[in-house]
């Protein structure tokens, strides 16, 4: 199970299936977000298994 977050960077239809480029850890990887109808630009989402399956909050950055 490799379970990672990310940040939807775009929103696409590839082939029927609802799917979004999402940044995760400097890359960008491209995962179908059916389970999350609602989905937006700047969600960070739950990425399980190449799917997202989760919204997420986002940590909040440290001030330095």
């Amino acid at each position: 199970m490799n379970i990672v977050t990310g940040e939807i960077r775009e929103i696409y239809d590839q082939d029927g299936t609802t799917t979004a480029r999402v940044t995760v850890k400097g890359a960008i990887v491209h995962v179908p977000i059916s389970f999350l109808p609602h989905a937006r630009v700047g969600d960070t989402v739950l990425i399980e298994s190449g799917v997202a399956i989760s919204f997420v909050q986002p940590e909040p950055q440290e001030e330095n």
